[in-house]
């Protein structure tokens, strides 16, 4: 029996087709690939417009919002204003207690308004010099004179009308007993001003004495001049009522014992000091570079020697003002 011979084409022809299959299989697998690459770019572009969408929405609500807080504060400072008979009208339901920027802003105005009274009463005739320059008014900004300081970079601290730079203010404040009738009051009034004015960054000290020395209860050091630390020092101020002697020189051994020293002392007196002496002061006020302190006589000149003197060894102002008239 023969055997039938295999035709020689058929091997070859066998090869060519697995081989055009397998490059349509590839370019199909490069297909897929690309169709794959080309949907993870869609969607990747599409989360990304979304996230960019809710983050523009996010930021307008913030600023929108931001811009919101000022008119509820300015409604709650008109409401505190309103009179009691239009209060009483309102809503049970409908009343808000005034908040801390309200009531400090209305403590503002009203300071001004005492400011305004007290600077007409000081004429030009009762400002001692020093022959360092002139200051304004109780509550004013310094002028003709300028700012007198430690003649470097620092904020810009007021009291009584002397301003001087620095940045850490001490404030040295008589409460004796002679500082009735008003001048107690006064004198609260305007370290209120003076602090509030002081930009947040700066730091102060608050020393009041009589026969000893009277400081807030939680002054550990220098306080930063942030609003939650000058409102609750001003809570802290309402209690103070004058009583007992005139003895400065322990408030300053206290303000001068920080490791920190002051760049500016604000120092105020209403009556006659024999219990200390320029030297004593000069004294405390050595090494590194000098304090300037301004010293106020408080509707009582009897001490302007001492004062004049003070001021002078340090670089600073001297200032008679008048304390009369109602506070």
């Amino acid at each position: 029996m023969m055997t039938r011979p295999t035709p020689d084409f058929m091997p070859s022809t066998l090869d060519e087709e697995v081989t055009k299959r397998f490059h349509e299989l590839q370019e199909q697998r490069r297909r897929v690939r690309m169709s794959r690459i080309r949907s993870l770019f869609l969607w990747a572009i599409l989360l990304s417009l979304l996230f960019h969408i809710g983050l523009m929405i996010y930021l307008h609500l913030l600023h929108r919002a931001g811009n919101n807080a000022p008119m509820q504060e300015f409604q709650v400072e008109i409401a505190t204003l309103l009179p009691d008979e239009e209060l009483t009208e309102l809503p049970e339901g409908e009343l808000e207690e005034p908040e801390d920027q309200a009531l400090s802003a209305l403590d503002e105005l009203l300071n001004e308004r005492q400011a305004s009274e007290l600077e007409a009463d000081t004429t030009a005739a009762e400002l001692e010099i020093n022959g360092v320059g002139a200051a304004p008014a109780i509550g004013g900004a310094a002028g003709g004179g300028g700012v007198q300081g430690i003649g470097g970079s620092g904020a810009a601290g007021s009291f009584c009308g002397i301003s001087s730079a620095g940045e850490r203010f001490a404030y040295i404040v008589d409460m004796s007993g002679s500082m009735t009738g008003g001048r107690m009051e006064r004198a609260k009034q305007e370290m209120k001003r003076s602090i509030r004015a002081l930009p947040d960054y700066t730091k102060f000290l608050v020393v009041f004495y009589n026969s000893d020395i009277v400081e807030p209860p939680d002054q550990e050091g220098w306080q930063t001049a942030r609003s939650t630390v000058v409102r609750r020092f001003t809570r802290w101020l309402e209690g103070l009522s004058p009583q007992g002697g005139t003895v400065p020189l322990p408030a300053f051994s206290r303000v001068f014992s920080e490791e920190e020293r002051p760049d500016v002392i604000f120092f105020l007196t209403d009556g006659e000091i024999t219990s200390m002496k320029p030297d004593s002061i000069q004294r405390l006020n050595t090494g590194g570079f000098k304090t300037v302190i301004n010293t106020i006589a408080f509707g009582d000149d009897s001490s302007q020697d001492l004062l004049k003197r003070i001021a002078k060894d340090s670089g600073g102002i001297y200032r008679f003002v008048r304390s009369g008239g109602p506070p």
